[in-house]
């Protein structure tokens, strides 16, 4: 009740404002930091899809419309933890087209400094594999039976790691030596 409380305040005051106008972002920040919970929740140490989806469902919705009304806004309006959860929320949605939609937008915020560009290389490659295509920068990763990350589908594979440097990220097999022991970690 809380939550629907909340989101309808949110969609109250989105709407009140209209457009880029409001300067104090505190409430928009403090919802997004929830959308960042949330996204996390069921994720984390392995991912409960049946939990997990329902909350994707509802971050999405809260997230297109922060978009969409404000814009993509940068870290120095909303923090580090609530412009991450613009982008994994994105990243998250459960349709396409919705990441085809922002990711000319998060290319763009990135340009203007608002976005990182690892989350633009990590979108990009989910909307490359998710149209059935190569990934572009390696950063979609799956697992073996042991636990052990791999790329798979990756264009060029040669230039990766020219590619991958030009958009902060660190060379696919650091990457993958990265996951590698993370999971170990957890196992």
């Amino acid at each position: 009740m809380i939550t629907k409380l909340k989101y309808s305040l949110l969609i109250l005051i989105l709407s009140f404002f209209g457009c880029k106008k409001a300067e104090n972002y505190s409430e928009v920040r403090r919802t997004l930091e929830q959308v960042l919970v949330d996204d996390q929740k069921f994720r984390t140490p392995v991912l409960d899809l049946a939990k997990q989806a329902p909350l994707d469902r509802k971050n999405s919705k809260i997230v297109t419309k922060i978009i969409d009304s404000l814009g993509w806004l940068g870290e120095n309006k909303i923090g580090h933890d609530a412009n991450l959860a613009l982008f994994l929320a994105i990243q998250h949605a459960d349709k396409l087209e919705t990441m085809e939609k922002y990711l000319p937008i998060i290319k763009k915020a990135s340009e203007n400094g608002n976005a990182d560009k690892k989350q633009v290389a990590y979108l990009i490659d989910r909307v490359e594999l998710l149209n059935n295509r190569k990934q572009i920068y390696g950063t979609q990763l799956s697992f073996r039976a042991n636990g052990k990350a791999f790329i798979e589908n990756l264009q060029d594979s040669t230039n990766v790691n020219t590619r991958r440097k030009s958009m902060n990220l660190i060379s696919l097999e650091d990457y993958l030596k990265k996951v590698d022991s993370s999971n170990n970690i957890r196992n």
